[in-house]
């Protein structure tokens, strides 16, 4: 693939974005563009470009600094919103220099960061910091193209989106088994939080329609127009942010707290329920877990605690490996065990330091959008353990907020894996042998 060229620069386009039910303009999502008559005037032709030779961040920064000037030179009014793309793999990178000035005078604008599907589940730990730094910027978040990629549903949970894009296909194509599964996961994730469904791709009336029986509230596609320069409006024109009414989608974001507990045991033992148990015990639920995940397949995210006393099997490591190569986000904690050779793409494998608080713990937490669930131990020396069945305390639970949050507390120490076997380091435990899955197989 030919690198993209020195001095190329891009510009933006602005597509409507309207309520549905009565087709008022809300704001318009900004698309990239290269120059006009040239290789580059496709964004999929740059983006694949620059994947290829390693310069995302660049060229992701150039789309959003055009998107926000465009704004900007157009008097874009406060009340309308303005999406704005940005990769996963691009959110933490420092702006460019030049542009401090430029984005201190976007504040003012009401923007909607929309993050991309691509890698999503390369480095969540990383995703999840960006999103709260948006969030302080007072800016919304919308997962795009969700249904497109499994990556997308297995993080709705931690992103908490205010607005959910549906990809174009779920409005331009004819219902499936795999758009009913979308669907129930979209769904269920907005009764939750109240995030609002948009979809894209609407083209022709019979689009608008399928796209109201989904539940989408917003949409946008050419039946409402076409990617086009910003209108040019006087400064203070147009409806403001204080226009907003009260039920409006836009009016405020949703709010995301952050776990306060330094481990997943520490965060369920606060609010009781614990119960005290032998390893055969947890290992009979931890393994219903696993029927669980494996059944839920990719939009999944399993995150397993290893104790101290306790090494990482080959077995355990297998089949987390194959967890995650069915497309299910699999991270593991431990202090060492077998590992994976090559590395797999979704399988997160974190070598804890002998005085980190995390090796007390035996956890197994699944988050799926039907089913959430989580075993959270801490070893104890209580009566009746002994060295090949030692008793935890811990604590069995379906509390969806208190999963979240215990499974928050591990994404967010997560480490990147590469997008492709080869292409990037992966930390792996060191050669050692094992118990079964995340369960037994003390270490004497």
């Amino acid at each position: 693939m030919e690198e993209i060229p020195a001095g190329l620069t891009v510009h933006s386009l602005y597509q409507p974005v309207v309520d549905l039910s009565t087709r008022a303009l809300v704001g318009y999502e900004a698309l990239a563009r290269g120059p006009v008559g040239t290789p580059w005037e496709s964004p999929a032709a740059l983006f694949e470009s620059a994947r290829a030779h390693g310069t995302v961040g660049q060229l992701d920064w150039m789309c959003r600094v055009s998107a926000l000037r465009g704004a900007l030179e157009a008097n874009l009014p406060t009340g309308l919103q303005l999406f704005v793309n940005m990769e996963p793999s691009a959110m933490n990178l420092a702006p460019p220099a030049g542009v401090a000035a430029l984005l201190a005078e976007a504040s003012r604008l009401s923007v909607v960061v929309e993050i991309t599907e691509r890698d999503l589940l390369a480095d969540p730990a990383s995703l999840l910091e960006a999103v709260e730094r948006v969030r302080d910027r007072r800016w919304l978040v919308a997962v795009d193209d969700v249904g497109a990629e499994t990556a997308s549903l297995a993080l709705l949970p931690f992103l908490r989106p205010d607005i959910i894009k549906l990809d174009m296909t779920f409005t331009q194509q004819r219902a499936t088994a795999d758009t009913a599964r979308v669907l129930a996961a979209v769904s269920a994730e907005s009764d939750r939080t109240g995030a609002v469904v948009l979809a894209e791709g609407i083209e022709t009336e019979e689009h608008l329609h399928l796209a109201r029986e989904m539940g989408a509230a917003l949409g946008q596609g050419w039946l409402f127009g076409t990617p086009a320069p910003l209108p040019r409006r006087e400064p203070h024109a147009g409806p403001t942010a204080a226009d907003l009414p009260s039920d409006s989608p836009f009016a405020v974001g949703l709010t995301h707290r952050m776990p306060s507990a330094p481990t997943p045991f520490a965060l369920a033992a606060a609010t009781g329920g614990i119960r005290r148990g032998r390893l055969s015990l947890l290992s009979t639920i931890i393994d219903q877990f696993a029927l669980h995940a494996a059944a839920t397949g990719p939009s999944t995210i399993v995150l397993a605690t290893v104790p101290h006393s306790f090494e990482v099997s080959a077995e355990q490591m297998q089949q987390a490996a194959h967890l995650a190569a069915s497309g299910t986000l699999v991270a593991l904690f431990g202090r060492g065990g077998a590992a994976t050779t090559p590395p797999v793409p979704g399988l997160h494998t974190m070598r804890l330091p002998a005085a980190d608080p995390l090796l007390r713990e035996l956890s197994v937490i699944v988050v799926s959008p039907h089913f959430t669930a989580a075993v959270i131990g801490a070893e104890t020396d209580g009566d009746g353990s002994t060295e090949s069945d030692p008793v935890f305390d811990y604590r069995l639970t379906y509390d969806r907020e208190l999963v979240l949050d215990a499974a928050t507390l591990l994404l967010r120490r997560t480490t990147p894996v590469p997008t492709e076997p080869g292409s990037g380091p992966l930390p792996v435990f060191g050669p050692q042998r094992p118990p079964r899955m995340f369960g037994h197989g003390r270490n004497g």
